[in-house]
């Protein structure tokens, strides 16, 4: 999810529309059929949209199909224009499918839940894409992006985040593709969408005309109230003010250390931070030796900062070229202008030391929330300046010139040696800190998102690697030079195995083939894994190996990766913790939850993050669901929420605008989930001694929107 990763720039620039291929609307609604979708003569686009209402069971629209006159090969985007009717975010799921041949349903499993497919019902690639609310929005799609290579795409002016899911697809082997509208439970959600129009463009589209002004001089959508909503800048900063003398002298519980450990249990102290396991649980144990579990907020960062290059129109106020006052809220990053309107309310709040103000803050809410961890991405200042245990992320996993797959190294070529030698020197600077608990290899590896036969992967180009040519020769003595045995196995008639290195493959050869793939890609990733763990502990042998922080687990090749961690972690959105019962028998180790959260369309912001809940009581509910449940469990030993301020309603950096945060853009805490974390997080330790049982929120489940 919900972790750092970089996208491309967010403008169009100045661009002719191209020559353009339009799809038929009237043809659409006819093949559609149903009550859910009709043409209508006017609308926000003007002549003939196509009215859209997501009902129970929403099959989608049917936007091409094989045989229409669009032709994908001749054409670089797919663009279509979208009016979201709602005052929450749209979802849209572009989907795109082919005839598959030898079809086997199986699960596929995203972030926050999972689905089953079928032959009829599984598309071979899918994006997810988020538009804002009430507003005209050109959605763009670069073809390119049909490789399955990136799983975040480019952002496009007013258009939210896109997230890619399933496998390589030639535009030619197209058979369908379907819009298919969000959320809807019946309920909560009945949005309604106007669709203006369809087409295939060989070039970028312009971009639309401005808009009226969507945002204040705060930050804040204008279209819409909510309780605790900021009046204006004398009221926000009277709010902050008030709050920030309330916090004067909270400190942790007199029965914990000064790590956050539990005092009322000890195991023998080394000075820096461990595993234990005592033959009922496991535990952290903190430099003291008190056992520790781990109760953390990720992202304890004073930005949270979105680009609004090519959308400047939508706000009320931005800083004028050469602003001096507000200058630290406004940068360049990935190639992108952008604003930070948490940072320009700490200004109006403290002045120009709003810095040393946000660092003393911030420390006393997170004691008073006893959270005894700063969690990933968060600012190493404000751990050291707050004396909290905190984990690291590692900068720049090693690479390699070539990828594989996705973000997956060459790992024989002598270049990636040489690159994780360098990756791990980076902990030269904190292997004597006791407060630093552990260190995080990388988060979420994007070739670990779904199931993929790596080594397979790897022949869907003609392109040279070391590990191809390691693989060649793996596989010439698991047929011990035999190549006719090779070629009767794989069903290829090959002179010899070099020859190999030149084949392609769209699929596998046979089912022999899928499974020498299978095992050559078990090779892959243990090197993948074992030549930067040797190097992190040339240099660090004092501070715990935390692992990737996978997104979910794809499969058993991300177990085979963890045998060299101290503790396995993995990101785990849901009401509850994901089964991680099972991870702790598999691995052999500790599990580490790298971030969860819980966000709600009731106040701020038009979405709700990867699990959603309808309000903000049941926010802090589910925070409490959550963790109870997860430090009842005797393998979990840490759990992070995901983030300390609330994204911005136009979006970070990739088009995320969730409502997660601890704390608004305005740098006012949500009352009902301050008072959720600090009840439960006082109760840790009793429930994982089974002294108090687990809270139950009975949270019921919810729609979530977020792409």
């Amino acid at each position: 999810m919900a972790g750092l990763l970089a996208v491309t720039g967010i403008s169009c620039g100045n661009r002719s529309g191209g020559e353009k291929q339009v799809f038929d609307l009237p043809l659409i609604a006819e093949r559609v059929n149903g009550t859910a979708t009709r043409l209508e003569d006017s609308g926000i686009f003007g002549s003939k949209v196509l009215k859209v209402d997501p009902k129970e069971g929403n099959e989608g629209i049917v936007i091409w199909e094989k045989g229409d006159k669009p032709v994908w090969t001749d054409a670089n985007y797919l663009v279509f224009e979208v009016f979201d009717e709602a005052d929450y975010s749209g979802v849209i799921n572009l989907e795109f499918y082919k005839e598959i041949k030898n079809f086997k349903s199986e699960k596929i499993v995203l972030q926050g839940g999972e689905i089953s497919g079928t032959e009829k019902d599984t598309p071979w690639l899918s994006c997810l894409i988020g538009v804002l609310p009430r507003l005209k929005t050109q959605v763009v799609f670069p073809l390119s992006y049909m490789d399955a290579q990136n799983i975040f795409l480019t952002r496009f002016p007013r258009q939210l985040k896109a997230t890619l899911s399933g496998n390589r697809l030639d535009p030619a082997d197209i058979t369908k593709v379907v819009l298919r509208f969000g959320p809807y439970d019946g309920t909560n959600y009945r949005t309604a969408y106007e669709l203006g129009s369809v087409s295939l463009t060989k070039e970028l589209p312009e971009p639309y005309p401005a808009a009226p002004p969507a945002i204040d001089m705060l930050g804040q959508r204008t279209d819409k109230d909510w309780p605790g909503k900021v009046k204006d800048e004398a009221d926000m900063i009277a709010r902050n003010k008030a709050i920030e003398e309330a916090l004067e002298g909270v400190s942790f519980p007199s029965q914990w250390s000064k790590y956050g450990g539990w005092k009322a249990r000890k195991f023998k102290a080394t000075g820096f931070f461990r595993t234990q396991h005592d033959g009922q649980r496991w535990w952290l144990v903190d430099p003291e030796g008190y056992a520790f579990l781990s109760t953390g907020i990720d992202c304890i960062r004073a930005n949270s900062n979105g680009p609004v290059q090519g959308i400047e129109d939508l706000f009320e106020w931005l800083p004028e070229e050469g602003d001096t006052r507000f200058a630290a809220a406004v940068s360049e990053q990935r190639g992108m202008k952008t604003m930070d309107f948490y940072i320009a309310n700490m200004i109006r709040i403290w002045g120009d030391d709003w810095k040393e103000h946000w660092l003393d803050y911030s420390e006393k809410l997170m004691k008073k929330i006893r959270c005894n961890t700063v969690g990933n991405w968060s600012e190493v200042e404000f751990a050291r300046h707050s004396k909290i245990p905190y984990v690291l992320p590692l900068n720049g996993f090693p690479s390699t010139k070539v990828a594989i797959y996705r973000d997956f190294p060459d790992v024989f070529a002598d270049e990636y040696q040489a690159n994780a030698a360098s990756f791990a020197s980076q902990l030269e600077a904190y292997k004597d800190d006791p407060y630093l608990v552990g260190y995080f290899l990388r988060n979420e590896p994007n070739w670990a998102f779904g199931y993929h036969n790596l080594a397979y992967e790897m022949f869907a180009t003609d392109q040279a690697s070391a590990t191809k040519d390691a693989f060649v020769r793996w596989i010439g003595e698991k047929y011990q030079g035999d190549i006719k045995a090779f070629n009767a196995a794989w069903g290829l008639s090959l002179e010899s195995f070099e020859a190999l290195k030149a084949q392609t493959f769209k699929d596998y050869p046979s089912e022999t083939a899928g499974k020498d793939f299978n095992a050559f890609s078990e090779v892959m990733v243990k090197r993948y894994v074992d030549i930067p763990c040797d190097e992190v502990e040339k240099i660090d042998g004092n501070h715990l190996n935390l692992g990737m922080r996978y997104a979910w687990l794809s499969s058993d090749l991300l177990y085979k990766a963890g045998e060299r961690f101290d503790v396995f972690s993995i990101n785990g959105y849901g009401l509850t913790p994901p089964p991680t019962a099972e991870i702790a028998a598999k691995s052999g180790k500790p599990v580490m939850i790298g971030e969860f959260h819980h966000g709600a369309v009731d106040r701020a912001l038009p979405a709700t993050g990867i699990v959603g809940v309808m309000s903000q009581e049941e926010r802090a509910a589910a925070f409490r669901q959550y963790i109870e449940q997860g430090f009842a469990r005797p393998e979990l030993v840490g759990m992070h929420y995901f983030q300390w301020v609330d994204q911005p309603y136009y979006g970070r950096f990739d088009g995320e605008n969730y409502n997660i945060g601890v704390v608004t853009t305005a740098n006012i805490p949500y009352d009902e989930l301050i008072q959720g974390m600090t009840t439960t997080n006082e109760r840790i330790y009793d429930v994982a001694t089974g002294k108090v049982k687990p809270f139950d929120g009975k949270v019921p489940r919810t729609p979530s929107i977020h792409y």
